[in-house]
Protein backbone atom coordinates (compact mmCIF):
# COMPACT_ATOMS: atom_id res chain seq x y z
CA UNK A 1 0.00 0.00 0.00
CA UNK A 2 1.41 3.37 -1.05
CA UNK A 3 1.12 6.15 1.49
CA UNK A 4 0.41 9.74 0.50
CA UNK A 5 2.84 12.27 1.77
CA UNK A 6 1.69 15.78 2.64
CA UNK A 7 3.72 18.52 0.96
CA UNK A 8 4.38 21.38 3.32
CA UNK A 9 2.77 24.81 2.35
CA UNK A 10 0.62 23.34 -0.36
CA UNK A 11 -3.13 22.81 -0.31
CA UNK A 12 -4.94 20.33 -2.46
CA UNK A 13 -7.92 21.80 -4.37
CA UNK A 14 -10.95 19.60 -4.71
CA UNK A 15 -13.43 20.10 -7.53
CA UNK A 16 -17.04 20.26 -6.54
CA UNK A 17 -19.63 19.24 -9.12
CA UNK A 18 -21.55 22.26 -10.51
CA UNK A 19 -25.19 22.41 -9.42
CA UNK A 20 -28.06 24.86 -9.44
CA UNK A 21 -27.36 28.18 -7.81
CA UNK A 22 -29.35 28.68 -4.66
CA UNK A 23 -30.28 32.28 -3.86
CA UNK A 24 -28.95 33.68 -0.67
CA UNK A 25 -31.29 33.13 2.25
CA UNK A 26 -31.06 36.75 3.24
CA UNK A 27 -32.87 37.94 0.03
CA UNK A 28 -35.29 35.09 -0.53
CA UNK A 29 -38.26 36.62 1.31
CA UNK A 30 -37.85 39.98 -0.42
CA UNK A 31 -37.77 38.28 -3.82
CA UNK A 32 -40.97 36.35 -3.09
CA UNK A 33 -42.76 39.53 -1.94
CA UNK A 34 -41.60 41.39 -5.06
CA UNK A 35 -42.94 38.67 -7.38
CA UNK A 36 -46.26 38.58 -5.57
CA UNK A 37 -46.59 42.36 -5.87
CA UNK A 38 -45.92 42.23 -9.63
CA UNK A 39 -48.59 39.54 -10.08
CA UNK A 40 -51.06 41.72 -8.13
CA UNK A 41 -50.33 44.78 -10.32
CA UNK A 42 -50.92 42.80 -13.50
CA UNK A 43 -54.21 41.42 -12.21
CA UNK A 44 -55.69 44.49 -10.49
CA UNK A 45 -53.63 47.40 -11.80
CA UNK A 46 -51.27 49.61 -9.88
CA UNK A 47 -52.76 51.50 -6.97
CA UNK A 48 -52.99 55.27 -7.54
CA UNK A 49 -51.54 57.51 -4.89
CA UNK A 50 -53.83 60.22 -3.54
CA UNK A 51 -53.20 63.46 -5.41
CA UNK A 52 -51.39 61.68 -8.22
CA UNK A 53 -51.26 63.62 -11.52
CA UNK A 54 -52.37 60.51 -13.40
CA UNK A 55 -55.67 60.20 -11.52
CA UNK A 56 -58.64 61.05 -13.80
CA UNK A 57 -61.17 63.64 -12.60
CA UNK A 58 -64.82 62.57 -12.53
CA UNK A 59 -66.47 63.27 -15.89
CA UNK A 60 -69.39 65.75 -15.71
CA UNK A 61 -72.77 64.21 -16.42
CA UNK A 62 -74.65 67.33 -17.44
CA UNK A 63 -74.12 70.85 -18.71
CA UNK A 64 -74.61 72.20 -15.18
CA UNK A 65 -71.96 69.81 -13.83
CA UNK A 66 -69.50 70.93 -16.51
CA UNK A 67 -70.08 74.59 -15.63
CA UNK A 68 -69.53 74.28 -11.88
CA UNK A 69 -66.94 76.81 -10.84
CA UNK A 70 -67.31 78.67 -14.14
CA UNK A 71 -70.65 80.38 -13.55
CA UNK A 72 -71.78 82.24 -10.47
CA UNK A 73 -74.92 81.26 -8.60
CA UNK A 74 -76.75 84.18 -10.20
CA UNK A 75 -75.54 83.21 -13.69
CA UNK A 76 -76.77 79.64 -13.15
CA UNK A 77 -80.28 81.03 -12.62
CA UNK A 78 -80.28 82.26 -16.25
CA UNK A 79 -78.89 79.03 -17.78
CA UNK A 80 -81.24 77.00 -20.00
CA UNK A 81 -80.40 73.32 -19.87
CA UNK A 82 -82.50 72.22 -22.87
CA UNK A 83 -81.30 72.46 -26.47
CA UNK A 84 -82.05 71.07 -29.94
CA UNK A 85 -79.72 68.70 -31.77
CA UNK A 86 -79.49 68.18 -35.51
CA UNK A 87 -77.11 65.29 -36.03
CA UNK A 88 -73.74 66.37 -34.60
CA UNK A 89 -74.77 70.03 -34.15
CA UNK A 90 -76.39 71.43 -30.99
CA UNK A 91 -78.46 74.63 -31.05
CA UNK A 92 -78.63 76.57 -27.78
CA UNK A 93 -80.60 79.53 -26.51
CA UNK A 94 -78.34 81.75 -24.40
CA UNK A 95 -79.99 84.74 -22.69
CA UNK A 96 -78.40 88.18 -22.81
CA UNK A 97 -77.21 87.83 -19.19
CA UNK A 98 -74.87 84.99 -20.26
CA UNK A 99 -73.66 86.25 -23.64
CA UNK A 100 -70.23 87.04 -22.18
CA UNK A 101 -69.92 83.34 -21.25
CA UNK A 102 -71.19 81.88 -24.54
CA UNK A 103 -67.90 80.17 -25.49
CA UNK A 104 -67.48 78.69 -22.02
CA UNK A 105 -71.02 77.28 -22.20
CA UNK A 106 -70.47 75.94 -25.74
CA UNK A 107 -67.24 74.15 -24.83
CA UNK A 108 -68.82 72.75 -21.67
CA UNK A 109 -71.63 71.24 -23.76
CA UNK A 110 -69.06 69.57 -26.05
CA UNK A 111 -67.31 68.08 -23.02
CA UNK A 112 -70.44 66.23 -21.86
CA UNK A 113 -71.66 65.17 -25.35
CA UNK A 114 -68.88 63.37 -27.27
CA UNK A 115 -71.19 62.86 -30.27
CA UNK A 116 -71.40 66.62 -30.86
CA UNK A 117 -68.90 68.40 -33.10
CA UNK A 118 -70.41 71.89 -33.24
CA UNK A 119 -72.42 74.12 -30.90
CA UNK A 120 -74.47 76.97 -32.35
CA UNK A 121 -76.28 79.74 -30.52
CA UNK A 122 -79.55 81.31 -31.63
CA UNK A 123 -78.96 85.01 -32.30
CA UNK A 124 -82.55 86.02 -32.96
CA UNK A 125 -86.14 84.87 -33.48
CA UNK A 126 -87.51 83.37 -36.70
CA UNK A 127 -87.67 86.24 -39.13
CA UNK A 128 -88.49 87.24 -42.68
CA UNK A 129 -90.65 85.65 -45.34
CA UNK A 130 -88.92 82.28 -44.96
CA UNK A 131 -89.08 82.22 -41.11
CA UNK A 132 -85.33 81.65 -40.87
CA UNK A 133 -83.72 81.40 -37.43
CA UNK A 134 -80.26 83.09 -37.36
CA UNK A 135 -77.48 81.19 -35.56
CA UNK A 136 -73.71 81.46 -35.03
CA UNK A 137 -71.05 78.89 -34.09
CA UNK A 138 -69.72 79.33 -30.53
CA UNK A 139 -67.74 76.09 -30.05
CA UNK A 140 -66.26 73.19 -32.01
CA UNK A 141 -66.03 72.93 -35.80
CA UNK A 142 -67.14 75.97 -37.77
CA UNK A 143 -69.89 74.11 -39.58
CA UNK A 144 -73.54 75.09 -40.03
CA UNK A 145 -74.66 72.30 -42.37
CA UNK A 146 -76.22 69.53 -40.30
CA UNK A 147 -76.85 65.90 -41.22
CA UNK A 148 -80.06 64.93 -39.44
CA UNK A 149 -81.72 61.50 -39.31
CA UNK A 150 -85.24 60.40 -38.42
CA UNK A 151 -87.53 57.48 -39.25
CA UNK A 152 -85.05 55.88 -41.66
CA UNK A 153 -84.39 59.13 -43.55
CA UNK A 154 -81.33 61.39 -43.76
CA UNK A 155 -81.53 65.15 -44.28
CA UNK A 156 -79.13 67.95 -45.09
CA UNK A 157 -80.15 71.09 -43.20
CA UNK A 158 -78.40 74.42 -43.85
CA UNK A 159 -78.75 76.17 -40.50
CA UNK A 160 -79.37 79.90 -40.66
CA UNK A 161 -80.67 79.63 -44.23
CA UNK A 162 -83.76 77.39 -43.90
CA UNK A 163 -86.59 76.66 -41.47
CA UNK A 164 -86.51 73.21 -39.90
CA UNK A 165 -88.06 71.80 -36.73
CA UNK A 166 -86.96 68.43 -35.29
CA UNK A 167 -89.87 68.80 -32.83
CA UNK A 168 -92.31 67.84 -35.60
CA UNK A 169 -90.69 64.41 -35.99
CA UNK A 170 -93.55 62.65 -34.15
CA UNK A 171 -96.07 64.40 -36.38
CA UNK A 172 -94.33 63.24 -39.54
CA UNK A 173 -94.42 59.61 -38.43
CA UNK A 174 -98.02 59.92 -37.17
CA UNK A 175 -99.36 61.17 -40.50
CA UNK A 176 -97.30 58.59 -42.43
CA UNK A 177 -99.23 55.95 -40.47
CA UNK A 178 -102.55 57.45 -41.61
CA UNK A 179 -101.76 57.53 -45.33
CA UNK A 180 -103.53 54.83 -47.34
CA UNK A 181 -102.06 52.96 -50.27
CA UNK A 182 -102.12 54.94 -53.52
CA UNK A 183 -102.80 58.35 -51.96
CA UNK A 184 -101.50 61.55 -53.57
CA UNK A 185 -100.18 64.07 -51.04
CA UNK A 186 -99.88 67.84 -51.21
CA UNK A 187 -96.93 68.91 -49.02
CA UNK A 188 -97.18 72.68 -48.83
CA UNK A 189 -94.35 74.71 -47.27
CA UNK A 190 -92.16 71.63 -47.68
CA UNK A 191 -88.88 73.19 -46.54
CA UNK A 192 -85.97 70.75 -46.91
CA UNK A 193 -88.49 67.95 -47.51
CA UNK A 194 -88.97 66.16 -44.16
CA UNK A 195 -92.74 65.58 -44.44
CA UNK A 196 -92.94 64.19 -48.02
CA UNK A 197 -89.70 62.19 -47.69
CA UNK A 198 -90.74 60.57 -44.40
CA UNK A 199 -94.10 59.78 -46.03
CA UNK A 200 -92.36 58.22 -49.05
CA UNK A 201 -90.19 55.98 -46.86
CA UNK A 202 -92.84 55.07 -44.29
CA UNK A 203 -96.12 54.70 -46.22
CA UNK A 204 -97.55 53.29 -49.45
CA UNK A 205 -98.46 56.67 -50.94
CA UNK A 206 -98.36 57.04 -54.71
CA UNK A 207 -96.59 60.41 -54.80
CA UNK A 208 -96.26 63.80 -53.12
CA UNK A 209 -96.04 67.31 -54.53
CA UNK A 210 -93.57 69.27 -52.35
CA UNK A 211 -93.95 73.06 -52.74
CA UNK A 212 -91.31 75.42 -51.30
CA UNK A 213 -90.62 79.13 -51.83
CA UNK A 214 -87.16 79.47 -50.22
CA UNK A 215 -84.43 78.69 -52.84
CA UNK A 216 -81.94 77.57 -50.15
CA UNK A 217 -84.47 75.13 -48.65
CA UNK A 218 -85.40 73.93 -52.14
CA UNK A 219 -81.73 73.13 -52.87
CA UNK A 220 -81.48 71.13 -49.63
CA UNK A 221 -84.72 69.32 -50.55
CA UNK A 222 -83.34 68.30 -53.96
CA UNK A 223 -80.28 66.83 -52.24
CA UNK A 224 -82.44 65.06 -49.66
CA UNK A 225 -84.68 63.52 -52.32
CA UNK A 226 -81.58 62.10 -54.03
CA UNK A 227 -79.99 61.03 -50.76
CA UNK A 228 -83.09 59.07 -49.72
CA UNK A 229 -83.73 57.66 -53.23
CA UNK A 230 -87.35 58.82 -53.46
CA UNK A 231 -87.13 60.57 -56.84
CA UNK A 232 -90.02 58.46 -58.16
CA UNK A 233 -92.35 59.53 -55.33
CA UNK A 234 -91.49 63.11 -54.28
CA UNK A 235 -91.85 65.87 -56.89
CA UNK A 236 -90.33 69.19 -55.74
CA UNK A 237 -91.75 72.50 -56.95
CA UNK A 238 -90.04 75.84 -56.33
CA UNK A 239 -92.59 78.61 -56.03
CA UNK A 240 -95.35 80.41 -54.16
CA UNK A 241 -98.20 78.17 -52.95
CA UNK A 242 -100.75 80.75 -54.13
CA UNK A 243 -99.42 80.52 -57.69
CA UNK A 244 -98.36 76.86 -57.85
CA UNK A 245 -101.55 75.26 -56.51
CA UNK A 246 -104.06 76.72 -59.05
CA UNK A 247 -101.77 76.00 -61.99
CA UNK A 248 -100.26 72.58 -61.11
CA UNK A 249 -101.88 70.79 -58.16
CA UNK A 250 -105.56 71.80 -57.90
CA UNK A 251 -107.95 68.84 -57.68
CA UNK A 252 -105.22 66.16 -57.56
CA UNK A 253 -104.65 65.36 -53.86
CA UNK A 254 -106.23 63.02 -51.33
CA UNK A 255 -104.45 64.61 -48.37
CA UNK A 256 -102.71 67.95 -47.69
CA UNK A 257 -100.23 68.83 -44.95
CA UNK A 258 -99.43 72.48 -44.24
CA UNK A 259 -96.82 72.92 -41.44
CA UNK A 260 -96.16 76.64 -41.99
CA UNK A 261 -94.52 78.08 -38.84
CA UNK A 262 -96.87 81.08 -38.72
CA UNK A 263 -99.89 82.24 -40.70
CA UNK A 264 -101.00 78.93 -42.23
CA UNK A 265 -104.65 80.02 -41.92
CA UNK A 266 -104.18 82.48 -44.79
CA UNK A 267 -103.42 79.52 -47.09
CA UNK A 268 -106.41 77.32 -46.17
CA UNK A 269 -108.12 78.25 -49.46
CA UNK A 270 -105.18 76.83 -51.45
CA UNK A 271 -104.95 73.73 -49.25
CA UNK A 272 -108.63 72.92 -49.89
CA UNK A 273 -108.17 73.67 -53.60
CA UNK A 274 -105.54 70.88 -53.77
CA UNK A 275 -108.14 68.24 -52.84
CA UNK A 276 -110.08 66.10 -55.29
CA UNK A 277 -113.70 67.03 -56.09
CA UNK A 278 -114.96 64.39 -53.68
CA UNK A 279 -112.94 65.97 -50.89
CA UNK A 280 -110.05 64.83 -48.73
CA UNK A 281 -108.11 65.39 -45.52
CA UNK A 282 -106.17 68.47 -44.41
CA UNK A 283 -103.61 68.54 -41.56
CA UNK A 284 -103.65 72.17 -40.36
CA UNK A 285 -101.07 73.54 -37.89
CA UNK A 286 -101.86 76.63 -35.85
CA UNK A 287 -100.90 78.53 -32.69
CA UNK A 288 -103.74 79.16 -30.23
CA UNK A 289 -104.24 80.13 -26.61
CA UNK A 290 -104.20 77.19 -24.24
CA UNK A 291 -107.71 77.98 -23.03
CA UNK A 292 -109.01 78.28 -26.61
CA UNK A 293 -107.98 74.95 -28.16
CA UNK A 294 -109.15 73.69 -30.57
CA UNK A 295 -111.90 76.31 -30.96
CA UNK A 296 -109.44 79.02 -32.01
CA UNK A 297 -108.21 76.88 -34.91
CA UNK A 298 -111.69 75.70 -35.92
CA UNK A 299 -112.85 79.31 -36.14
CA UNK A 300 -110.22 79.84 -38.88
CA UNK A 301 -111.06 76.61 -40.75
CA UNK A 302 -114.83 77.10 -40.94
CA UNK A 303 -115.01 80.26 -43.11
CA UNK A 304 -112.29 78.98 -45.48
CA UNK A 305 -114.20 75.73 -46.11
CA UNK A 306 -117.61 77.34 -46.42
CA UNK A 307 -116.27 79.96 -48.86
CA UNK A 308 -115.76 77.15 -51.38
CA UNK A 309 -119.28 75.79 -50.84
CA UNK A 310 -118.03 72.79 -48.82
CA UNK A 311 -118.51 71.44 -45.34
CA UNK A 312 -116.01 69.80 -43.01
CA UNK A 313 -115.85 67.30 -40.19
CA UNK A 314 -113.30 67.33 -37.36
CA UNK A 315 -111.41 64.03 -37.30
CA UNK A 316 -109.06 64.79 -34.40
CA UNK A 317 -106.85 67.45 -32.90
CA UNK A 318 -103.82 67.33 -30.63
CA UNK A 319 -101.32 69.57 -28.94
CA UNK A 320 -97.99 69.50 -30.77
CA UNK A 321 -95.87 71.55 -28.35
CA UNK A 322 -95.79 74.48 -25.96
CA UNK A 323 -94.88 77.78 -27.58
CA UNK A 324 -95.14 80.22 -24.67
CA UNK A 325 -96.68 80.18 -21.18
CA UNK A 326 -100.16 80.80 -22.59
CA UNK A 327 -99.82 79.62 -26.23
CA UNK A 328 -99.54 76.15 -27.77
CA UNK A 329 -99.13 74.76 -31.26
CA UNK A 330 -101.92 72.40 -32.30
CA UNK A 331 -102.65 70.25 -35.33
CA UNK A 332 -106.23 69.83 -36.54
CA UNK A 333 -107.06 66.93 -38.89
CA UNK A 334 -110.29 67.67 -40.74
CA UNK A 335 -112.17 66.07 -43.59
CA UNK A 336 -113.53 68.30 -46.37
CA UNK A 337 -116.77 66.88 -47.78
Amino acid sequence: MVSRRKVPGRKIKRKIAAGPKVPAKSGSKKLQISKAANRSKKKYGAAKKPGSKKSNPKKPRSLKDALKGRLTKKEFSFLRGSFDTLGNIAILEIPDELRHKEKIIGNALLSVNPSLETVCMKTGAHEGEFRIEPVKVIAGRRNKVATYKEHGCTFRVSLGRVFFSPRLSTERKRIAGLIKEGEVIGALFAGVGPFPIVFAKNSKMAKAYAVELNPAAYEDMLENIRKNKVESKVFPILGDVRKVVPMQIAGTCDRVVMPLPMGAATFLKEAIMCLRLQGGIVHFYDFVRKDDAPAGALDKIRPAVEAGGNSFRLLQWRKVRDYSPDTIQVVVDFLVE
